[in-house]
């Protein structure tokens, strides 16, 4: 309430216990009494202001501590590399590090061109092989890859090799052993992506004479949580963030189980020169050195059309947008506050380790030592409970300094006094300027606690955590070539992203997470019925969507000998107001089916379409 509405609700309150009229009652009470009331009014309006602050700010608490920020954090972005070894069998490690170099435009001054560092680092620890795809052969074709984007024919025959045969090249120089093969395949048509990957898993693969299993999934094991450690490590964080992206890619990766051995020189497949003589003229290639050839036996259903669309290729890894650093300060005394200070946003500690390389973990559940050393981690900022941070607070001043200017021109035109009017209009719309110009963000530098029993407590400890550049880390185009870091120039020679970069956003609003807080106490974490679902496509998708509705539907089985099947129809109306480039949304899309698989109850299977 303003404070005329304040004054007004009081002068009348005075006249009817007084016993004025409402008509006369402005003029009626002496000037020092009215200017009393103007000042009552005041205060009770500052009060009133004060009141909702502070409704507001116990509410985000509360929030924050309901709330881990693990959920309503920031959340990095992903995306798809092709990396390009120095050596065979080498195996790539999470903290290795990919730099892109993105430009921005600066909004007030649009010749300026901004450069940002975005870093990705693996979600895996995959083997990496120096064996690269070089031939394809379906139909009456062979094509030679040259990159995973580019192909280009080299033969062509007047009839078609066996139905359902599909020939890959392998260019293998100098390699003793290949072992466990990771593909990553995808197929570029989406009206026959669901085809062709279900005749996928029931595919055989030869190598010669032998037959190999290809199995959907990375070289390494994902799925190798030790429960015992659960407790005393930081698996809330990190873990998660590699889990869910790992997940949402697993479907286009295979791996080739065993080893296989290239042949040499003197011992050539005869298999292959004849196979390729017979239904190609080209013989150098029947005849080139160095090629190991893999044949995918599909059923007879998968014609030339089909592989034609299909993209096939070696050592893609998973990465997301994460930075790791390592830092080494010396700890003395019974407390110590560590900053934790970056570039970007923080994202979770990484590990602590001391002189003698031992592990202490931000959890209190390892085993006593004799200097007792713990380790807490502060996420808020230093801040009172009952006050605002400073970037808050400095907002609050300009806007008040700004209402209160008006104020000022009932002394007059004093020319001193509108040249310093004048002066304070210019310094706030500077500050506003400079605060979007910077992008300044709520968020406050995390800290870490770190106490002792012990008072002669002189260790050197090395602190491992993590930031992201979130949502900045979108867009990265595909086809960027990525600049390696030190360590891995002597392990990898080029890295290509294959995918553009999606998936990072800010952490969640206010009102953001008191809608998420409402659909948890409603769902409680599981997907049961069909208002389940749309509580949980309107909290996935949010702004992006103006309304869904879900129906009971049919399709016809992938498989031909197969009828009809029962599905759950999600259709989308899609909010036209919100820019989502085409990329994200096909990522909601994607990891919402993902999601929705995992926490529904229900057998029959998800469909999404758009109105």
């Amino acid at each position: 309430m303003k404070q005329d509405q304040i004054k007004n609700r009081m002068l009348k309150r005075a006249s009817k216990m007084w016993g004025y009229s409402e008509l006369e009652s402005e003029n009626a009470f002496d000037p020092v009494l009215e200017l009393i009331l103007s000042a009552c009014a005041s205060e009770l309006e500052k009060l009133h202001f004060e009141q909702e602050n502070s409704r507001t700010r116990i509410t985000e608490r509360i929030l924050e501590v309901i709330f881990p920020d693990e959920v309503t954090g920031i959340t990095p972005s992903q995306t798809l590399l092709q990396l390009t070894p120095v050596e065979n069998n080498v195996q790539i490690s999470r903290y290795n590090h990919f730099k892109a170099v993105k430009r921005i435009q600066n909004l007030y001054s649009p010749t300026e061109v901004k450069t940002m560092n975005i870093f990705f680092s693996p979600t895996l620890e995959m083997k990496l092989t120096t064996a690269q795809v070089k031939y394809l052969v379906f139909g009456n074709k062979i094509l030679q890859q040259e990159s995973f984007f580019y192909q280009e024919e080299v033969d062509q025959s007047d009839r078609n090799i066996p139905s359902g045969e599909f020939w890959v090249g392998l260019h293998a120089p100098e390699v003793e052993k290949l072992e466990d093969l990771c593909f990553y395949i995808d197929i570029n048509n989406k009206e026959q992506k669901e085809f062709f990957n279900y005749y996928l898993q029931q595919v055989k693969v030869f190598c010669g004479d032998k037959e190999y299993e290809l199995v959907e999934g990375y070289n390494i094991p994902t799925n190798n949580l030790e429960y015992e450690e659960v407790i005393s490590k930081n698996y809330a964080g990190i873990d998660a963030i590699y889990n869910e992206v790992n997940r949402f890619y697993q479907g286009n990766f295979f791996t080739l189980k065993g080893s296989i051995c290239p042949k040499k020189e003197e011992e050539g497949d005869t298999n292959i020169v004849s196979f390729i003589e017979n239904y190609f003229f080209n013989d150098r290639i029947a005849t080139e050195k160095d090629i190991v050839w893999l044949c995918f036996k599909f059923y007879e259903v998968i014609t030339p059309k089909v592989l034609e669309n299909v993209r096939i290729a070696l050592n893609c890894i998973p990465v997301v947008n994460m930075y790791n650093t390592k830092k080494t300060k010396r700890i003395k005394g019974q407390l110590t506050i560590y900053p934790i200070i970056g570039d970007n946003t923080f994202l979770d500690i990484d590990y602590i380790s001391d002189d003698d390389g031992r592990r202490y973990e931000v959890k209190d559940y390892q085993e006593s030592t004799d200097d007792n050393v713990s380790f807490v981690l502060r996420r808020g900022g230093v801040a009172r409970f009952d006050e605002q941070n400073t970037l808050g607070q400095l907002q609050h001043t300009l806007r008040l300094i700004r209402d209160e200017t008006a104020s000022f021109s009932a002394i007059g035109n004093d020319f001193a006094i509108d040249a310093e009017l004048r002066q304070i209009g210019q310094n706030l719309a500077s500050i506003y300027q400079n605060i979007n110009k910077r992008n300044l963000s709520l968020n406050t530098n995390p800290f870490l606690i770190i106490s002792s029993m012990n008072r002669e407590l002189d260790k050197s400890f090395t602190f491992s955590y993590w930031h992201t550049a979130g949502e900045e880390g979108n867009d990265i185009k595909t086809g960027v070539s990525l600049e390696c870091d030190k360590s891995n120039k002597t392990a990898i020679k080029s890295a290509i992203t294959i995918r553009p970069s999606f998936g990072g956003r800010r952490g969640l609003t206010t009102s953001d997470k008191i809608l998420e807080y409402r659909s948890t106490l409603l769902s409680r974490g599981r997907i049961v019925t069909i208002a389940d679902v749309k509580t949980f496509a309107k909290s996935h998708f949010k702004h992006t969507i103006k309304g869904l509705e879900v129906q009971k539907g049919t399709k016809k089985d992938v498989s031909l000998k197969g009828g009809f099947k029962r599905t759950i129809d999600i259709y989308l109306n899609k909010n036209k107001e919100v820019e989502v480039s085409e990329t994200e949304w096909e990522y909601l899309k994607d990891s919402f089916l993902i999601k929705l698989e995992k926490s529904s109850t229900n057998i029959y299977p998800y469909r999404i379409f758009e109105k």
